[in-house]
């Protein structure tokens, strides 16, 4: 997973959005209704090592594509490149890594994913971590179990994985998230996360922002450091969020479709 990096808050636009996982390192507990699709997409980003071997790059893009293509169920395809801006000899000048294709499946439908439910929502999550290109060349496997419930006062996520990687090792990851109520018109989101790859720890936060343009379109925005000993990195990111009808009619026009993603990433 290590896509980077804690941090400072950039810039957001209003007024009220719900659920948006790019932001964030995690994906949140819910599924994209059925016959619907949003893509998370930052065409651009930056990312920076701050302590150890000096690199800087361009994140693009940076891309998550969700299809909800049963009741309950939603298949997501995560992708990243990095253009490297250094002059490094016998590294790849672009790179796609960090993609992944994964299903995930609603276990409870709590208030996080449905307005008129009670108690957490909780969603399990597994997939393939693809190869890259000028990056990883094998592929891996990924589970997870995703958390989160929803107070008038905020939203708190929690996410727990295990990976077995493109290299041949395995990797936990564990994140909790904190967001500020849905009512408000711009929403702060705190992450913080561990990753252990192998026996090597890596510890990461995140602060930013997200908020809705319109029902259909939103912003997000934030800084993340992350790293361990003799190593510090820093990514900016700035996304946006797009929901779309596909096919189904059942969904067109339906008032809560946009509340369902409830609250976030």
């Amino acid at each position: 997973m290590r896509t980077s990096s804690l941090a400072l808050l950039l810039l957001l636009v209003s007024p009220l959005a719900t659920a948006h996982a790019y932001l964030i390192d995690t994906n949140d507990a819910r599924v994209v209704e059925h016959g619907t699709m949003e893509l998370e997409l930052q065409p651009i980003g930056y990312l920076q090592t701050l302590i150890g071997d000096e690199e800087h790059y361009l994140v693009v893009p940076s891309a998550q594509l969700y299809w909800g293509f049963g009741e309950g169920f939603d298949l997501l395809w995560l992708t990243r490149g990095f253009g490297l801006l250094d002059d490094a000899m016998g590294e790849s000048p672009y790179a796609i890594a960090e993609q992944m294709l994964l299903v995930r499946a609603m276990l409870r439908d709590g208030r996080y994913s449905d307005d008129e439910a009670e108690g957490p929502s909780v969603t399990l999550q597994a997939g393939v971590l693809l190869p890259g290109i000028g990056a990883e060349v094998g592929a891996g496997a990924s589970i997870a179990l995703l958390f989160a419930q929803r107070w008038d006062e905020g939203t708190l996520h929690l996410n727990v994985w295990a990976n077995f990687t493109q290299d041949r090792t395995f990797e936990l990851f564990t994140s909790a998230v904190i967001e500020g109520p849905i009512a408000w018109p711009v929403r702060p989101t705190i992450e913080v996360y561990f990753d252990l790859d192998d026996g090597e720890p890596y510890l990461s936060g995140l602060v930013g922002a997200v908020g809705d343009v319109s029902d259909e379109f939103a912003l997000q925005a934030g800084a993340r450091v992350g790293g361990w000993e003799g190593y510090l990195e820093l990514e900016v990111r700035v996304s946006s969020w797009i929901y779309w009808d596909v096919w189904d009619p059942a969904t067109v026009n339906r008032p809560d479709r946009v509340r369902r993603r409830a609250g976030d990433t």
